[in-house]
């Protein structure tokens, strides 16, 4: 003989439906338990028209932006776009699971879609809402003070030999390649501007954030002698504080490891260069000297060919 279950509130019998949930509660009263889920009923899903970055925003909240991957598709894209802006804090506070289901959604159509979310939970029914989401083209900050020429740090790359003229155009295409890894990451990381200038080029960057990845990038890569000034910009209206604009000299260091050279009427190969200093071995005797970048670079010396 089967057991029947009855409703631990009301006490009336428990259909089949009732006994998927853990709390022995009949239909009726758990849809009077059931939490008010605060949902917005429209989402606006922003795309910027330049860079192609997406943000969703709500009546009270924008959100961040970031780029949709060619790996992921539109309907995956707008699950993972509303999961980790608003369902992920959603799930934690009422302890449910989020799940969505779109009709073909096509992001480059630019028409509004429309969504069905499902909340389930362990112990209450399943709840569904619809959302509609709306497609709006507009130009994200990131990209108006690209075009708008606004920077907040400058790095210097400099050569002092013809030789390195080469290597100049190298570092700058690793410049380039470096910020558009970071600008994947973050969008406010980028390169506003570049200017050519006499030995080298001037790069305008948008955070100090982003100048200090590329310095330490390029001294992983490259021998630099650096020099950092500063200079006032403006105030800060809140804290009243000076504020300041970061620029960064990094002069390429001319020498390479081998390089045969006179320095001080003596003739040296250069042994090593490390992060400050060069390491000189005089070629007769073998005997090391080690001298500093701005001892180095305050005095006369030039390359000899090797035999």
């Amino acid at each position: 003989m089967k057991l029947r279950k009855f409703c631990a509130k009301c006490g009336r019998p428990l259909s089949e439906e009732s006994n998927n949930y853990n709390n022995y509660l009949c239909t009726d009263c758990n849809s009077k338990i059931i939490p008010n889920y605060i949902i917005p009923e429209k989402f606006t899903l922003r795309n910027c028209i330049y860079c192609g970055a997406y943000s969703l925003k709500t009546k009270d909240q924008e959100y961040s932006w970031q780029y949709k991957s060619l790996e992921i598709d539109d309907n995956d894209f707008l699950k993972k776009i509303l999961k980790e802006n608003i369902f992920l804090k959603f799930n934690k506070k009422f302890n449910v699971k989020s799940e969505f289901s779109f009709e073909n959604p096509d992001l480059s159509e630019r028409v509004d879609i429309k969504t069905t979310v499902s909340i389930i939970s362990k112990d209450l029914p399943e709840v569904q809402e619809e959302l509609l989401i709306k497609i709006r083209d507009i130009n994200c900050p990131y990209c108006a003070k690209r075009s708008g020429g606004r920077f907040d740090a400058i790095v210097q790359i400099r050569i002092q030999h013809q030789k390195d003229e080469k290597k100049l155009q190298e570092i700058l295409a690793y410049c380039l390649k470096i910020e558009e890894k970071e600008n994947f990451k973050r969008l406010s990381n980028f390169i506003s501007k570049i200017d050519n200038v006499t030995n080298g080029f001037d790069l305008k960057v948008s955070t100090n954030a982003m100048a200090r990845v590329l310095i330490a990038r390029l001294r992983k890569k490259y021998h630099f002698e650096i020099k950092v000034s500063k200079k006032l910009i403006g105030v800060d209206s809140e804290k009243g504080s000076d504020l300041y604009r970061l620029s960064t000299l990094l002069r390429l260091i001319p020498v390479d490891k081998n390089d045969l050279i006179l320095f001080e009427g003596i003739k040296y190969y250069v042994k090593s260069i490390s992060k400050n200093r060069i390491s000189l071995q005089i070629v007769s005797g073998g005997k090391i000297k080690n001298v500093k970048y701005s001892d180095f670079q305050g005095k006369k010396w030039l390359f000899l060919e090797s035999n």
